[in-house]
C-alpha cells in the first residue's frame, strides 16, 4: 500500500497527494510522485519549473489554492527537494554513467560504492522530508483545532462573567 500526504487543492487538479518515497528496481530512490486518480507528475515540475525563481513560482500558493503548508515550510521542502534530485543524478552517472551508448562504457567513471553512499545520503534526506511533512501536517491539524475551540472558550468566559 502507498504512503501518501495531502499537500493541497491545486485549482486545476483537486487534491494533490505526495506519495511516500520507497527503493524500485534494486538501484534507485523512486520518490517526488505528487497527484491523484485523475494526474500524475514530478513534484520537480513545480520546484524546478524553467521559472523557478520568479515570484510567482515559489509562491505555495501559486502551486495550491488551498495547503496547511506555510511560505517557509515550503521553501524548505523546495531546497530539499532539489538536493534530492541531484543526489538521485549522482547516484545513476555512479551506477550506470550516461545510459546513452555501451560504447561509452570504458571511459565512463562508474563506482557501485559511490553510488550506494550517495544513495544511502538520498535516503536521509527523503526520510526527513517525510518526516518534516509529517510533523508539519499534524502540526497544523492542531493549529486548527485551536482555532475552531478558540472562539467557543472565549464565548464561555465571557458568559461567565456577566
Amino acid at each position: 500500500m502507498n504512503e501518501r500526504i495531502h499537500l493541497g487543492k491545486n485549482k486545476n487538479y483537486g487534491n494533490i497527494y505526495l506519495t511516500k518515497h520507497k527503493w524500485d528496481c534494486d538501484w534507485y530512490w523512486g520518490f517526488g510522485y505528487v497527484g491523484n486518480v485523475n494526474c500524475h507528475f514530478h513534484i520537480d515540475s513545480l520546484i524546478n519549473h524553467p521559472e523557478k525563481y520568479n515570484e510567482k513560482w515559489t509562491d505555495v500558493t501559486h502551486q495550491f489554492s488551498e495547503t496547511w503548508l506555510t511560505q517557509e515550510q515550503w521553501w524548505i521542502l523546495r531546497d530539499l527537494f532539489i538536493s534530492a534530485y541531484s543526489l538521485k543524478k549522482a547516484a545513476e552517472v555512479y551506477r550506470y554513467g550516461g545510459h546513452q551508448i555501451e560504447k561509452a562504457s570504458p571511459y565512463r567513471v562508474t563506482s557501485p560504492e559511490k553510488a550506494k553512499m550517495i544513495n544511502d545520503d538520498l535516503k536521509i534526506v527523503l526520510d526527513n522530508i517525510w518526516d518534516l511533512l509529517t510533523k508539519w501536517k499534524e502540526e497544523s491539524k492542531v493549529d486548527i483545532k485551536l482555532i475552531d475551540i478558540l472562539p467557543t472558550t472565549l464565548d464561555n468566559k465571557e458568559s461567565s462573567t456577566k
